[in-house]
């Protein structure tokens, strides 16, 4: 009974509750040198986008570019263009067993992965620990936010901020995202005869022109699968998936997600050696 009331209110399939308000993002800041080096990359192998580039092409790079595109390159084992491929990738990832490990309730688990493989979490982070991940603090079966402190990203390292706003319509080029940052997006009932849905998800990548996207499980009409989306363009309103997730005429009967705010967690500032 307790794995059920766990998957009626865990992120990726079904409807949450709204955040508190909180003050705007802090500032990037590099990531904790905490983390040992990231464990052998899986053996499955896919196709990079095209037009993914992580870092412009140098001679040298900063130790903080060689961390991002390291971030980036870990991500690409993950992709999956259909839905029987994503569930392949999240049994992969091995964060549950039997029926419940799916694509359709990878990602909190598929962030755990790409992080731990990038090198921005200890090789022997647990993706079954963000599995069914419930960060509220009004319903007593939640103890979300302990297992992120606990597990993944302590407080002494990490600032913990929410957001009450929607994805869709905040400010993102006043406040932007930074590669590594983890985001847990809330669905807001009621402003939809759809349902919706919490959403996890990592930001693997900004270009130069300010563009964040995510390697993440999505839902476009054929099922769950996981790809690169652009998550915004700081230049353009209305582009990238956070639109699209809150877009009621977009999304319809596959819900929305990350209407009712989102809870961001982002490295201290940290030296690199």
């Amino acid at each position: 009974m307790l794995l059920i009331s766990l998957l009626a209110i865990s992120a990726c399939g079904v409807n949450g509750m709204s955040p508190s308000p909180s003050p705007s993002i802090p500032p990037a800041t590099q990531t904790p040198s905490r983390t040992p080096t990231a464990s052998a990359t899986p053996t499955r192998t896919n196709t990079p986008i095209p037009s993914a580039t992580p870092v412009p092409p140098t001679a040298t790079l900063t130790l903080q570019q060689q961390r991002e595109a390291r971030l980036f390159e870990a991500s690409l084992h993950y992709l999956a263009e259909t839905a029987e491929e994503a569930d392949l990738v999240a049994r992969e990832i091995d964060f549950a067993s039997g029926p419940h490990e799916s694509a359709d309730n990878a990602c909190g688990p598929l962030t755990v992965a790409i992080l731990r493989d990038g090198g921005y979490l200890p090789e022997d982070a647990n993706p079954h620990e963000m599995w069914l991940l419930c960060p509220r603090e009004d319903i007593p079966e939640c103890h979300g936010l302990d297992i992120l402190d606990k597990y993944f990203f302590p407080r002494s390292d990490y600032d913990y901020v929410f957001v009450n706003e929607s994805v869709g319509s905040y400010d993102w080029a006043k406040n932007p995202l930074q590669p590594g940052d983890w985001l847990y997006l809330f669905v807001r009932k009621g402003i939809s005869k759809y349902d919706g849905f919490d959403h996890m998800l990592v930001v693997t990548r900004v270009d130069d022109r300010g563009r964040a996207y995510s390697v993440t499980n999505i839902n476009k009409g054929e099922g769950f699968i996981i790809q690169e989306e652009l998550l915004y363009d700081p230049r353009r309103a209305g582009v990238g998936l956070f639109s699209e997730l809150t877009n009621d005429q977009l999304r319809k009967e596959l819900g929305m997600t990350g209407t009712a705010g989102f809870l961001l967690i982002r490295a201290k500032a940290i030296s690199l050696p």
